[in-house]
Order: C-alpha cells, then sequence, then structure tokens
C-alpha cells in the first residue's frame, strides 16, 4: 500500500480491511470536521485548506481502486464474498432437485399407460362379432318360409320332389327320410308329421322348425285347389 493511502486511512480513523460503506462514512465526517464553514475564524486562502484537498484525492484515488480491484488499496487478498444468491435460488426449497436433475426428470420418457383396459375392450368386441356370426350361421339354417297363405316357399329347383296326398310311404322316406318316430299310423319328424292309411299319405302337418317337403302347412284338398284356381 502506498504511503498516500495510508495517510487517507489514518485521517479517517480506519483500517484498510474496513468495509466500502465505512470508508465513506468516516469520509463524509471527516470532511464535515475540515468543511471552511465550520473554519470562518482563519484567513480565506487557495491554500487554506490543503488538508480538505489532500483527503478528497486520497478518497477519489481509493474509490477507483476498489472499482478496478473489487477492494480497498492495502487491503488482504480474501477470497471473495459469495456473490448474491439469485432471488429464484433463494426462493426454491432445500429438498429440491438441482436444476440439471429436474431437466432430465422432465425429458425422461413417459410410462406408458396399462394395456389391460385395452385388452379388454378388444376381448368384448371379439365376442360379440363372434356372437353375430352364430345369430347369422343359425339363421341361415331356417327352413324355408311360408308365403301369405301358408304355403312354403319354392326351393331353388323348381321339380324337387314334394310329399303329396295319396303317395306310399317309400316315396315319403325318399324324400322326407325315415321318420325319428312312428306310432298309429303316424310318422314324426321333429316337430311336424305325416298320417297313412292303408300304407297312403293323408294329412300332414309342417310345423317349424322341422318343416316337411309340402306346398303347404296341411294338404288341400281337390276342391279347395280348384276354388283358388282363376
Amino acid at each position: 500500500m502506498s504511503q498516500d493511502f495510508a495517510l487517507l486511512y489514518m485521517q479517517l480513523g480506519l483500517h484498510p480491511d474496513c468495509s466500502l460503506d465505512d470508508l465513506k462514512r468516516a469520509y463524509r465526517v471527516r470532511v464535515a470536521e475540515l468543511h471552511p464553514d465550520r473554519h470562518l475564524d482563519q484567513p480565506s486562502s487557495n491554500d487554506a485548506h490543503p488538508e480538505l484537498t489532500e483527503l478528497t484525492a486520497l478518497y477519489s484515488g481509493a474509490i477507483r481502486f476498489h472499482r478496478i480491484h473489487g477492494r480497498l488499496p492495502g487491503a488482504s487478498q480474501r477470497a471473495h464474498a459469495p456473490s448474491r444468491v439469485a432471488p429464484e435460488a433463494a426462493a426454491t426449497p432445500a429438498h429440491m432437485p438441482p436444476m440439471a436433475s429436474r431437466a432430465a426428470a422432465n425429458n425422461a420418457p413417459e410410462t406408458p399407460p396399462s394395456t389391460t383396459p385395452k385388452i379388454a375392450i378388444l376381448s368384448v368386441m371379439v365376442l360379440v362379432v363372434v356372437m353375430v356370426v352364430l345369430h347369422w350361421s343359425e339363421s341361415a339354417q331356417v327352413a324355408p318360409r311360408a308365403d301369405a297363405n301358408g304355403a312354403v316357399a319354392e326351393a331353388a329347383d323348381p321339380d324337387a320332389p314334394r310329399l303329396e296326398l295319396g303317395m306310399e310311404e317309400a316315396s315319403v322316406v325318399a324324400i322326407q327320410g325315415p321318420p325319428e318316430r312312428v306310432q298309429d299310423g303316424v310318422w314324426n319328424y321333429g316337430s311336424s308329421w305325416v298320417r297313412f292309411e292303408d300304407g297312403h299319405v293323408v294329412d300332414w302337418a309342417s310345423v317349424p322348425p322341422n318343416r316337411l317337403m309340402t306346398p303347404t302347412p296341411r294338404p288341400v284338398a281337390p276342391e279347395e285347389e280348384q276354388a283358388q284356381e282363376p
């Protein structure tokens, strides 16, 4: 430290390691003591207050030195004081992770949602489709539909054989197949039946779902057929 700055500290009663605020405060007090207004009894001249002039020059040099080096002249070169903590960092709780850790956490891939609900929905859809297909298959196997008069719809082959009144048993077996049960001249085909007298067809009942190969649900007498003809 130069002798000039030592004189500054001596006049202000400070140590070189004092703070900048202490230096400014002591300087204002000393200037007030040396101001000409407090020494009106002394004759005025250009060299009347050389001490004040010298003090001002030394103070200005000390301030300039502090602005450049971050310390007062002659002060020991101590480690810099910790810089002020940014307001955001001060407001961050101690338990919060560092910024790098938080950034990594934000960039981490998200855990894929559970696929269990999707599998359940897919299973229900498959079950519905299977039920629709089964229902369609059963509907396709229903016996031929009857028209407004109860007659069975014609098959794709219009020449396909049909049961008729007076037909013999062998012909019925060839068309309708063997019966499930025979009792008192009645051949049962599930819900439908054919009745014979003296070995010939005299009546039948074609009832769904086991319809017979007949044009009508019940036989029509010749008189009725003639009445229906135009």
